[in-house]
């Protein structure tokens, strides 16, 4: 096993797929490892065309009839995807498993989410003993391959998601549960120490290949920091002409006239930081604010706009850290993007109605929207919006249309950065700073990058363009400013949690210690032993400082009990009372008179005293981090046996079989409900669902918030507010174990109640007059987008399969009847799990 660091160009390289195309350094060491069998990672900025390398794979396996997975972050970037490809390869068959949607399972390429992958690894490692053996099937898999004879490779798409906080666990478990023999094709941004990544992942499959008597890979590691088309990155400033007209005679106006409406380089295309400008802008708003000059958004984004379209610096997307101001800014561009003359405007509606009416046998009801009509009249001046609160398949057509190139101006929030492939000539900055859930902050250096790397699209521009609008926003220091453009990329470090699902789905392998042996595996257990490696390092230096104070301790000429005894008097002044404090100082000014070197030789003392609590520290330390997973294992287990989910000889009880099924909310505790309520008994198939809707992701302002399940006079509602407050009840018990054994097992706790009473309406509606009027009251009193309230109902939806598989284990017919009514009543009128991608 090694590691090959890939840089300067391969002697020779296979090309038979893209023999017309002029392929960078990375791109051909990357198709060189995928022909020789080898694992490879490739880092490279946005754009750059790391995703050839993918494609590739995909052909090349084709040819030899093996199947290959492609693992995408989001089912948004899954749908684009299976889209993409289709089009681009429809001799090739294309299939489709993201929990919303499932397409053609049987395909030659299975385009899926991680945490589906990593679902039906362990589930296939459930029905597996630990000889390798099948056992009796009873985890039900999420698709069907013969892992160990026809799939080829898994591509990883944005790898490095292993450092999200909330998900990058279920990319390192995906990675352990492949068999060694599998490809890794993993696809990421730019790396800090990719070498460290690319090593740890090295090791474990050496490990794992050995042990199963498979051929060892090699590890490519094929990295580029440079950039197809660089970017320039501007600082934009906009006043009135009366503002400049005041400043008349005095210096600041001709500071303003060469400042005001022109693109100001605070980074070159070789991302040298200009430090000059940054205090050239600085002074005008410093100006600004002691004049009470201001400047609202719609002038400021009208002047660069103008700009960008005289100079044909369009099509440009502009970043809003708001839903609201993303939906606010487009209403305020006040003119269209297009030519006089041109005959787009008349054609957008049509257009937009044929993307719909091909897919879309409900077509109609969708044109009648509110959303639609307002995106149509802002598409009709060549201005989209695209955000998580629109419905997908508003977002689809809308990016649908930026292909076809119909968009010439886009507002969108961050998670349009996240993997869609839709490159742009310009990108805007309306703000720097995101909310991080408790407060403002100003991005991170790779969170600019990944959204600033939209800008210079590869083959089309020589550059691309980055413009913050300066007036918008308070200006950060210079030094802050300066590591947001150019500071280094993230490094990767593990996010793996020890989850109660973790957990339970390893104990369905019934290996023994396999938990333990699973974790020790993982980035978090090499991250461990890179930081004890560390404290070990360090330990050899304090233990040379002991060494040292220690000579000159007993060197000093005041006895080393006299200094023990002064000490001991100085820790006892802090902590005495008044009454004492007095005997306590005469005895130190005698100690001080008798022996004149002891303030001297105090220091001595204390710098021994100093070196000895560091190594006591260290050693701690080091403990703590060898006994770190150990202890969390512990914990996480002991939780499951004393709430009867795993036995002694930690095997599965039924509510632990349960549990195990389940990722969408907390796994206890819905297993928990599911015995309480025996297996939902009593429940109709609309209170099943209205019960579900409270683990909805949806963000409700504390205004319009409800934190109480209403308790009114229906039997219905009694039964489902008293089940609600049964799962609250589980939570708050679950979470209290997870702080009282100080652990972290990365499960949501969050439970909410703002939707109960609307899908039992929603769920009752018989008719489009009933499900408009459902929605309008949502949006009235919630204050919620349309595309919210459907992403709660697949959030529905999907426990509900979660639940249905369950049901299939232990035969529970009467409970899966109800289960697999439901999507017949929450999906109905435009709210449905339809792709136009699809």
């Amino acid at each position: 096993m090694s590691v090959i660091i890939c840089t300067s160009p391969p002697s020779e390289f296979p090309n038979e797929f893209f023999p017309n195309y002029n392929l960078s350094v990375f791109q051909k060491w990357a198709l060189k490892g995928i022909v020789e069998g080898d694992n490879v990672l490739i880092t490279a900025h946005t754009g750059s065309g790391k995703t050839l390398p993918a494609e590739y794979a995909i052909q090349h396996f084709h040819q030899l009839k093996k199947k290959v997975i492609y693992a995408s972050p989001i089912k948004a970037l899954s749908n684009q995807k299976l889209y993409d490809m289709r089009k681009k390869y429809p001799h090739i068959s294309f299939g489709l498993l993201t929990g919303d949607c499932k397409d053609n399972p049987e395909a030659d390429v299975l385009i899926m989410t991680t945490e589906i992958l990593r679902n039906t690894l362990f589930n296939i490692q459930g029905n597996t003993d630990k000889h390798g053996n099948n056992k009796q099937s009873i985890m039900p898999l999420s698709f069907n391959i013969d892992i160990e004879n026809d799939l080829a490779a898994v591509v990883f798409d944005e790898v490095h998601y292993i450092n999200d906080v909330d998900r990058g666990s279920v990319w390192e478990q995906s990675i352990l549960l492949l068999p060694p023999h599998v490809q890794l094709i993993m696809l990421s941004a730019t790396i800090d120490r990719p070498d460290e990544f690319a090593s740890w992942i090295a090791r474990e499959k050496q490990l794992q290949a050995i042990a199963s008597n498979k051929s060892v890979k090699n590890m490519y590691l094929v990295s580029t920091n440079e950039r197809v088309v660089p970017l320039t990155h501007y600082m934009w400033l906009a006043v009135h002409n009366g503002t400049i007209n005041k400043a008349a005679k005095t210096p600041y106006e001709k500071k303003l006239e060469d400042i005001n409406s022109k693109p100001i380089v605070i980074a070159d295309a070789k991302g040298v930081y200009n430090e000059t400008n940054f205090y050239k802008v600085k002074d005008i708003l410093d100006y600004n604010y002691k004049n009470n000059i201001y400047v609202k958004r719609q002038f400021v984004l009208d002047s660069l706009v103008r700009y960008l379209n005289v100079n044909n610096m369009l099509p440009a997307i502009c970043f809003v850290f708001s839903r609201k101001h993303v939906e606010q800014a487009a209403k305020e561009c006040s003119f269209s993007l297009f030519e006089a003359d041109s005959g787009i405007p008349a054609l957008i509606d049509k257009e937009c109605k044929h993307i719909l009416m091909t897919k879309l046998p409900n077509y109609k009801e969708y044109l009648e929207l509110p959303e639609y009509l307002a995106i149509v009249k802002l598409l009709e001046k060549g201005i989209a919006i695209h955000h998580a609160g629109i419905m997908p398949v508003l977002r689809e057509m809308i990016e649908l249309l930026f292909e076809k190139g119909y968009i010439k101006l886009l507002f969108a929030t961050e998670t349009f950065a996240v993997g869609i492939n839709m490159p742009t000539k310009t990108v805007i900055f309306a703000g720097l700073t995101k909310f991080n859930g408790q407060t403002m902050r100003l991005l991170y250096s790779h969170e600019y990058t990944q959204m600033a790397g939209r800008a210079g699209r590869r083959g089309i521009d020589t550059i691309g363009h980055v413009f913050h609008c300066n007036n918008l926003f308070e200006l950060p220091s210079s030094t802050d400013y300066k590591h947001m453009l150019t500071g280094p990329p993230q490094k990767l470090t593990s996010k793996f949690k020890i989850s109660f699902n973790l957990a339970l789905n390893i104990c369905t392998c019934k290996h023994d210690n396999i938990l333990e042996h699973f974790t020790s595996k993982t980035l978090l257990s090499s991250d461990i032993k890179n930081e004890l490696t560390h404290y070990i390092k360090e330990e050899t230096v304090l233990v040379e400082a002991l060494k040292h104070s220690q000579i000159c301790l007993d060197l000093s000429r005041t006895p080393k009990a006299v200094l023990l005894k002064y000490k001991e008097l100085e820790n006892a002044l802090q902590s005495t009372t008044n009454s004492a404090r007095k005997k306590i100082r005469m005895e130190l000014n005698a100690l001080e008179v008798e022996h004149k070197f002891l303030s001297k030789d105090m220091k001595y003392l204390e710098a021994y005293m100093d070196a000895e609590q560091k190594i006591k520290d260290n050693t701690l330390t080091q403990e703590n981090n060898k006994g770190y997973i150990k202890s969390i294992i512990d914990c996480v287990e002991n939780i499951l046996f004393d709430n009867e989910f795993i036995n002694e000889a930690k095997e599965l009880s039924e509510k632990g079989l349960i549990a195990s099924q389940i990722q969408e909310v907390h796994p206890l505790m819905l297993a928990d409900t599911y015995i309480e309520t025996k297996g939902f008994a009593e429940f109709t198939p609309i209170e099943i669902a209205a019960v579900f809707s409270c683990f909805n992701n949806i963000n409700v302002s504390d205004e319009f918030k409800t934190y109480i399940v209403n308790d009114n006079n229906s039997v219905n509602d009694n039964k489902v507010n008293k089940i609600v407050n049964f799962m609250q009840k589980q939570l708050d018990y679950y979470y209290e174990l997870e702080t009282k054994n100080i652990i972290n097992t990365g499960s949501s706790y969050d439970i909410n109640f703002d939707l109960v009473s609307y899908i039992i309406r929603w769920c009752e509606c018989t008719n489009e007059i009933e499900c408009k009027l459902v929605i309008q009251d949502i949006k009235g009193e919630k204050h919620i987008f349309l595309g919210e309230f459907i992403k709660a109902i697949l959030k529905i939806n999907n426990i509900c399969s979660e639940i249905e598989k369950i049901c299939e284990m232990n035969g529970n017919l009467s409970l899966l009847e109800k289960i697999k009514q439901i999507p017949t009543y929450t999906l109905k009128y435009v709210v449905t799990n339809q792709s136009l991608y699809i």
